[in-house]
């Protein structure tokens, strides 16, 4: 892995940790979502101190450089972050039409007692 590999994924793993904890701090992001953004810094902060971890790795799966496995986990990593968050949106879009079909109907049934009470 070349030192300016490594030396981005310091930054990146230092910034990540730094904008999560701003967002945390202000309230834009709960800290159970967090915890998934921390340990990928960690992962971030791991790689780029100790590469040979990696290496092992590297050789069992059969890809040609280590910096092309380190591009692999993390496009993996945040494709399952980003299928669990299609999953959350789609239980949230189910619970909102809910709520709101809930509504209507109470609204419904609001204009037809008004309708019954003036007659």
């Amino acid at each position: 892995m070349t030192l300016t590999l490594r030396i981005v994924l310091l930054i990146g793993s230092f910034l990540t940790t730094y904008y999560v904890a701003r967002k945390v701090r202000k309230g834009q992001i709960k800290i159970d979502h967090s915890l998934f953004w921390v340990l990928f810094s960690l992962f971030l902060l791991v790689t780029s101190i100790f590469p040979d971890y990696l290496k092992i790795i590297t050789k069992f799966i059969g890809v040609y450089s280590l910096s092309n496995m380190v591009f692999l986990i993390v496009i993996f990593v945040l494709l399952i972050k980003l299928f669990l968050n299609s999953i959350s949106l789609s239980k949230l879009e189910g619970k909102i039409e809910s709520i709101v079909q809930e509504i209507a109907l109470k609204e419904l049934e609001d204009e037809k007692m008004i309708k019954t009470v003036k007659f």
